[in-house]
């Protein structure tokens, strides 16, 4: 491999030139921070929809037309605790208090435990519908108690009081704190494989279409040419992801002033080192077997409009491991997590899963990452010679699996 290194930095500089892989960093960029931003721009050119405050009523003007004998105003100005409320006498004023924005959210209340729920739009969030339904349940329940002899809000008082105080000890891991930060480690994973060994097989494809292949073979050796062509296009794709992850986090810290507790809880960030390093070994090793696979299918191919059709089994693989590590984020122990993090095709996802959320063994994971790190390494092997098997074959086959049997079954 005398003349790797010549090729590795020529593929590299060829790769970066290329006008599409600066575009799509940049457009991917931008909308990386759009999307990460998108609390930030809510609250400087639209008031939203605002959420729940501590007291359980939601900000924001309300309208209220009781049309119903059995629930007057005076029932319902015990659960509003002060809030500015517009009272309406019939329907349609209330309609159209809201349909001329007068006000933003209207409730018609039909009875006891029935109301109307009126807004000019309404997000897939909206949470002003539970708030009349916990006002309308406790009323409901005042009267019940008050049947029964009791004082229904002097007893909904005490019993809101009571508060129950705990305290957690997780002796193994707390899926909780990097359930979000493994799903989008696995979802990066997922993409860069799919997006870059399609792009190093059509690539390698194209080189053969054009008869390229067979001048480039005749100045270096094979094994040079796959390893440098699969390093350098994998390389690639590591800085395109590293460039993401940071607009990503950067996007995240800018924006994070204007999030939701709920969602700053569900995102953390804080990935502890171990996990890291595990997802670090996992993916990039599971990240260039797959590269070299789906080179060794280019090389196979005569005509590059049959590179979508041959690595259709490939990308079948690759989903069957996504879906797989997706399903072990909510069942980390199940068998099928337990066989996945061993099988060399899917552990590369699910082992950082089962590591990141449960609790693993070390030998565990030296076990699962030495018999991908050893497939890796075969496939490495195999490709080079598939590769130099398609140097020479320019047949129309395009049944794989026979051209995979000839190119091992030929003499090198």
């Amino acid at each position: 491999m005398k003349n790797f290194t010549i090729v590795f930095w020529f593929e590299l500089k060829s790769l970066l030139r290329k006008k599409t892989f600066r575009i799509t960093t940049a457009i991917m960029v931008s909308l990386i921070l759009l999307i990460t931003s998108i609390p930030t721009l809510l609250t400087l050119f639209g008031r939203g929809e605002t959420a729940l405050p501590i007291g359980g009523i939601p900000d924001g003007r309300l309208a209220i037309y009781l049309d119903t004998p059995d629930i007057t105003r005076a029932d319902l100005d015990y659960y509003l605790k002060g809030q500015s409320v517009l009272w309406f006498n019939n329907a349609l004023d209330l309609k159209k208090a809201v349909t001329q924005d007068q006000v933003d959210t209207g409730f018609i209340v039909t009875s006891h435990t029935s109301y109307e729920l009126v807004v000019q739009d309404r997000s897939l969030t909206s949470t002003y519908g539970m708030w009349m339904n916990e006002t309308l349940r406790a009323h409901r329940q005042a009267q019940i108690l008050e049947k029964a002899g009791l004082d229904g809000k002097t007893v909904q008082s005490e019993l809101q009081s009571v508060l129950i105080e705990s305290t957690s000890t997780v002796l193994g891991k707390d899926s909780s704190k990097s359930f979000a930060t493994v799903y989008i480690m696995i979802m990066m994973t997922f993409m860069l494989i799919m997006f870059y060994g399609n792009n190093v097989a059509t690539y390698v494809a194209r080189e053969k279409s054009d008869r390229t292949m067979e001048l480039l073979i005749t100045s270096s050796d094979t094994k040079s040419l796959m390893v440098g062509k699969v390093l350098a296009s994998g390389f690639i794709g590591i800085l395109q992801a590293l460039i993401i992850s940071g607009a990503i986090f950067g996007g995240f810290t800018l924006n994070k002033g204007n999030y939701s507790n709920d969602i700053l809880d569900f995102i953390n960030l804080n990935l502890p080192l171990d996990n890291l390093v595990v997802f670090l070994a996992f993916s990039l090793v599971g990240y260039f077997l797959f590269l070299f696979i789906f080179a060794a299918v280019g090389a196979l191919m005569t005509k590059v409009e049959d590179v979508p059709a041959a690595t259709t089994l490939v990308t079948l693989l690759i989903m069957i491991s996504y879906f797989v590590a997706m399903f072990s984020l909510n069942l980390p122990q199940g068998l099928l997590t337990n066989i996945a993090s061993y099988w060399p095709l899917t552990s590369f996802m699910v082992m950082f899963v089962r590591y990141a959320i449960s609790s693993v063994t070390t030998i565990e994971v030296l076990l699962s990452f030495g018999l991908l790190l050893i497939t890796a390494i075969l496939m490495g092997a195999l490709s080079v010679k598939i590769y130099r098997f398609g140097t020479l074959n320019y047949g129309n086959s395009t049944n794989v699996f026979k051209l995979i049997k000839k190119a091992l079954t030929s003499d090198d």
